[in-house]
């Protein structure tokens, strides 16, 4: 279904589908590599791995960044008052569904009331920060700042900055507070002290950085196939790059470096991508199918990769032990799988609304 402007239906955004899918995209074969390549290829002195680590560390911004932009559009486009607008319960059903998901992925055991079993570690990992948590509350929040922001009538593009910055420069002193004393499934939010993978500080930048690129676009429906906008875009992120390579050794705090890198490389990737489709009015249906079911895949992909509280994954039965070449294999043919999958969800999608 297209995105619906001013109460008409019309064309996807299909940069913003692009984002997701390449952003899938980028996922799966990180994992997957990831999981599968054996660890005498970490070589710190290989271009090509280098370059590999370096893009998939760019992964999960993407992912959050398009996140972001791409649930702020549609909240904002819908043209009743904010009680009344439909993307309001969805925002909030998708936001709780994405943290549940979340932790069920990470459940320590299979069988509920033997939960007394499980080890330390155990409880560690399941209450650990991922993904999917921290996009469901970053959701809940764009919810919560839109509607305030309405109420109070403050300019949304402008706190949405403000939120970048803070989330920017409070990180490296909120991570590095004492979170003993606060309960670990609480701190976990925090901190990466108790293996969290993405605490809200500093990942929820990107989010809030996808959001006010997303309060533009709404503004402006057009502005993402100007050509002044994009080359503006791809200037400032290509500066923004440059000038960290040149001042790198004077940044004390790495977290400033990486974030603000990260973000360069996310301006540079945007506008690339909407250059080149200034003038394409639709993509390929196998790509915007990996957009529209990002959900499904990354739950399904995590399961085959690294199991599930019921199964074992290639992760526990292969190891880091492969070559290069199997590892990038697998890693394409994980990416068909992931398609064919997708495929397959809206033939079921459609018959499901059919018969109902």
């Amino acid at each position: 279904m297209g995105i619906v402007l001013n109460g008409k239906e019309k064309q996807r955004i299909v940069l913003l589908d692009l984002l997701r899918a390449f952003a899938v995209v980028m996922m799966i074969q990180g994992h997957t590599i990831h999981s599968l390549l054996d660890n005498s290829y970490s070589d710190s002195t290989s271009l090509i791995y280098q370059a590999w680590i370096f893009f998939r560390g760019i992964t999960a911004p993407l992912f959050i960044f398009s996140s972001g932009l791409i649930f702020t559009f549609l909240l904002l486009q819908n043209p009743f008052s904010f009680k009344n607008n439909p993307r309001i319960r969805k925002g909030i059903v998708r936001g709780i569904t994405l943290i549940i998901i979340g932790y069920l992925l990470r459940y320590p055991t299979i069988n509920i009331f033997r939960l007394g079993e499980s080890s330390y570690e155990q409880w560690l990992t399941f209450f650990s920060v991922d993904a999917l948590q921290l996009i469901g509350v970053g959701l809940l929040l764009i919810l919560t700042i839109v509607y305030f922001a309405k109420l109070i009538k403050i300019n949304l593009s402008i706190l949405f900055f403000l939120l970048v910055l803070i989330y920017l420069f409070t990180s490296p002193h909120i991570n590095s507070l004492g979170w003993e004393n606060t309960s670990i499934p609480i701190a976990s939010y925090f901190t990466f002290k108790y293996g969290s993978i993405f605490p809200l500080f500093p990942y929820l930048m990107y989010l809030f950085l996808g959001a006010f690129l997303g309060v533009y676009i709404t503004n402006d429906n057009l502005s993402i196939k100007k050509s002044s906008f994009l080359l503006f875009i791809l200037g400032l992120g290509t500066a923004l790059v440059f000038l960290l390579f040149f001042l790198k050794n004077n940044f004390e705090i790495d977290l400033y470096f990486n974030a603000l890198m990260k973000i360069g490389v996310l301006f540079i990737l945007f506008s690339i991508f909407g250059l080149i489709l200034r003038n394409v009015e639709s993509l390929p249906n196998y790509i915007q199918s990996l957009a529209r079911n990002s959900l499904w895949i990354y739950i399904i992909h995590l399961v085959i990769i690294y199991g599930s509280p019921a199964s074992i994954g290639l992760y526990q039965i292969v190891g880091k032990t492969q070559s290069a070449g199997v590892s990038g294999l697998s890693a394409f043919t994980m990416i068909i799988l992931m398609t064919i999958i997708s495929l397959g969800i809206d033939k079921l999608r459609v018959r499901k609304n059919k018969i109902f």
